[in-house]
């Protein structure tokens, strides 16, 4: 091969390999419109519902009070849910029971570090025999972009806890802002199908505890679940 062949089909080569940093660019530009476009679209979109949402929605969080209870209390709503954890881990035939009135639900949250994420957002207030529970609420809502200011749901939330054999959901039934604002339907649709015990039940322990609970009664201000088995019929 001569001189003059070899220094052509070098040129050819280089011709060539310079289409591979063209074509790596036209991707990454590609590549790079997709993501804003993904990014323009998510805060396009988080300022819609804000807006959505805003009506209904509190700048400042409530005052939310706290019953901590006495030391003497606080030992005594332990010792009922430890005799209760043991009975749950037990092969007796006898049914147990775990009573708990609504100052113990707020005992417990204010003391018991595994509900910390309730305190200061939630004070129950009522226990309905018809099974229905009122609390008050001031609960932060999530920030869909990072700049936005922190807006808190405020008002009374109606919730009901439904138990069947090992089945055990709280779901919330209505909102009442403390603003006066109705709640649109399709967000209260949206909380209605949530568990709101969902993020408890990622602990294993607490979720095996729960599918040994069978059943719940309602008294005026007071719940007592009970690992005794019912049917729909008696439900």
């Amino acid at each position: 091969m001569s001189t003059e062949e070899i220094i052509i089909k070098n040129n050819e080569r280089e011709e060539n390999g310079s289409n591979f940093p063209k074509l790596g660019c036209v991707i990454l530009c590609l590549l790079l419109a997709f993501m804003t476009g993904i990014v323009i679209q998510i805060i396009v979109s988080g300022a819609r519902h804000l807006q959505e949402l805003t009506p209904y929605s509190e700048s400042t969080p409530l005052e939310i009070p706290e019953e901590s209870g006495t030391e003497t209390e606080l030992n005594e709503i332990r010792a009922k849910i430890e005799s209760f954890k043991q009975a749950l881990n037990s092969d007796s035939p006898m049914p147990a029971e775990l009573p708990l009135s609504v100052k113990d639900v707020n005992i417990l949250i204010s003391n018991d570090n595994y509900l910390s994420d309730l305190r200061k957002e939630y004070f129950f207030q009522k226990i309905k025999p018809d099974g229905t529970i009122i609390a008050l609420c001031s609960r932060k809502m999530r920030k869909f972009l990072p700049w936005q200011e922190r807006k808190y749901w405020n008002g009374e939330m109606t919730l009901n806890l439904e138990v069947l054999n090992g089945a055990v959901f709280l779901r919330v039934i209505n909102f009442k802002s403390s603003n006066g604002s109705p709640m649109p339907e399709n967000l209260l649709e949206k909380w209605r199908s949530q568990d709101q015990l969902e993020m408890y039940k990622n602990d294993e322990l607490f979720a095996n505890s729960l599918k040994k609970i069978n059943s719940v009664r309602f008294a005026d201000n007071l719940i007592i679940l009970s690992t005794k088995k019912i049917s729909m019929q008696e439900k």
